[in-house]
């Protein structure tokens, strides 16, 4: 795990300006490789994105993900990964399979993993067209405290950044303690 030893906040050009650089990156992988992409980050409310909290729910991420193609016999023939203020994240250029059969993996790990729920593994085919989870008839992501649509939760701001922080570290917390 990366020591970090101070929390910057992030403003939103900063995480707009990252995103721009992620779709970009993911143009030029696509033409390189012509193989579908993972594009990995952390669901971390509030205005710091790269901490240790995230640091550790990437580093399981990461490990989940590699796991999952060597299982399944899949090549990760490129991959990039960044640890900036905007959080850690990673692209993947997979070798091997479908862009639906990986999504559905993908997926899998989202919602088994301990910490899954807190991973954004997003899965971009051939084409460049992300896969949606709603292609599997997966519905939006619930809230980490009431189980409601958590875009809805998110826009109405309806829990304190606080009480969302404290379950995601108790989320953490309870998946070390499960390895």
């Amino acid at each position: 795990m990366t020591h970090i030893t101070e929390e910057i906040p992030v403003h939103l050009c900063e995480l707009l300006a990252c995103k721009e650089q992620r779709a970009k990156t993911q143009l030029s992988w696509l033409k390189t490789y012509g193989v579908p992409l993972v594009s990995f980050s952390i669901n971390m409310p509030g205005p710091v994105k790269l901490n240790l909290i995230s640091e550790h729910i990437f580093a399981q991420g990461l490990a989940a993900l590699e796991a999952t193609c060597h299982e399944q016999g899949w090549t990760l023939i490129a991959q990039q990964i960044h640890h900036e203020k905007t959080g850690p994240e990673g692209i993947f250029a997979v070798q091997g399979v479908s862009a639906s059969i990986l999504k559905k993996q993908m997926i899998r790990i989202e919602k088994t993993h301990p910490v899954g729920r807190l991973m954004d593994l997003d899965v971009i085919d051939k084409q460049g067209k992300s896969i949606s989870r709603k292609a599997y008839q997966m519905g939006r992501r619930k809230c980490l405290i009431c189980q409601e649509d958590a875009v809805i939760c998110a826009r109405s701001r309806r829990h304190p950044l606080q009480e969302l922080l404290t379950k995601i570290e108790e989320m953490a917390h309870a998946d070390e303690y499960s390895h």
